[in-house]
């Protein structure tokens, strides 16, 4: 087992006298957590276990001594080259920083969580990125972390919603009387968790029997439709069909049914999987009344 040590702080005038709000102090110590464990899921996987422990507390600000604690569960090659290294050391240097390494924060600040317009490879373990015609070479592991949504989601709770706060005008990592990094308030907007565009999974037309659930007739309203095993809405698209429908040239009944074109798109979001429904084209209506079949059929008389 390793350890790393860190100490991270919140300044202002609210924070004059060494006291936080645990409802603003709380959130920032789960943030630092999830950071450590989003970045370690980055540059370990499953190889390393660590927790993250809250030491002490200083005074004039609000500091917070952290402890990155690392339990190796498999073989681990180096981050570094230099053969003491650990872990632990590495991961907190690569997220909170040193005097003679930038870490993730610095990153999302440098470039003010913007997405590089060019990336090129300068080598192995290094690459050299494109911001607003500005350029500057990182570690592959910094590109790594900023790619990854769990670790900027929890920079933001770590950073930005407590700067957001009356009276908590900076965060700053330390070491000893040191300043590592300062993120004041005008600069914590650069931590807002990037939008990433929908991912198209699928997108196909079925042709399916629904019947009606409940029926919309305003604008941009769906219908409520099952398919025999699921409720779903759906979007008309079928123009000619709602006209008709307008014209009262159509009318429903309980249990009428719908053979229908349906597109079906699901996309993977942020909040997870979506899936929507629209009804492309409105094949056929059936009434409900139904009738016995029998083999017969009338004869034509003079």
């Amino acid at each position: 087992m390793s350890r790393s040590a860190v100490t991270i702080a919140y300044d202002g005038p609210a924070l004059a006298g060494g006291v936080m709000d645990v409802r603003d102090l709380a959130p920032a110590l789960l943030a630092a957590g999830q950071l450590i464990d989003a970045a370690n899921s980055v540059m370990h996987g499953d190889k390393v276990r660590v927790s993250v422990q809250v030491v002490a507390t200083g005074t004039g600000s609000f500091e917070i001594g952290l402890q990155v604690v690392e339990t190796i569960t498999s073989q681990i090659v180096a981050l570094f080259t230099s053969p003491g290294a650990t872990a632990a050391a590495a991961l907190a240097t690569f997220v909170f920083g040193t005097p003679a390494h930038k870490g993730i924060i610095w990153l999302i600040k440098r470039t003010r969580g913007k997405k590089p317009e060019k990336i090129e490879r300068v080598s192995d373990a290094t690459v050299r990125l494109t911001i607003d015609k500005e350029t500057f070479e990182v570690p592959v592991t910094l590109l790594r972390l900023y790619q990854d949504m769990g670790v900027r989601v929890a920079a933001q709770r770590l950073i930005e919603q407590p700067l957001q706060k009356e009276g908590i005008d900076t965060f700053e990592v330390r070491e000893g009387s040191t300043k590592i990094l300062t993120v004041n308030k005008s600069e914590a907007g650069s931590f807002s968790r990037p939008e990433i565009p929908d991912e198209m999974l699928v997108d196909e037309v079925r042709r399916s029997a629904y019947s009606i659930i409940s029926l919309a007739f305003k604008e941009e309203n769906k219908w409520r439709l099952n398919d025999g095993n699921n409720p779903i809405s759906a979007a008309i698209e079928d123009d000619d069909f709602l006209r008709r429908v307008d014209d009262n040239q159509i009318a429903f009944a309980k249990g009428d049914l719908l053979i229908c074109d349906v597109r079906v798109t699901q996309k993977r979001t942020d909040s997870g999987l979506r899936t929507e429904y629209t009804v492309v084209k409105v094949v056929e209506h059936r009434p409900a009344a139904r009738q016995i079949p029998f083999d017969f059929k009338e004869t034509e008389t003079d």
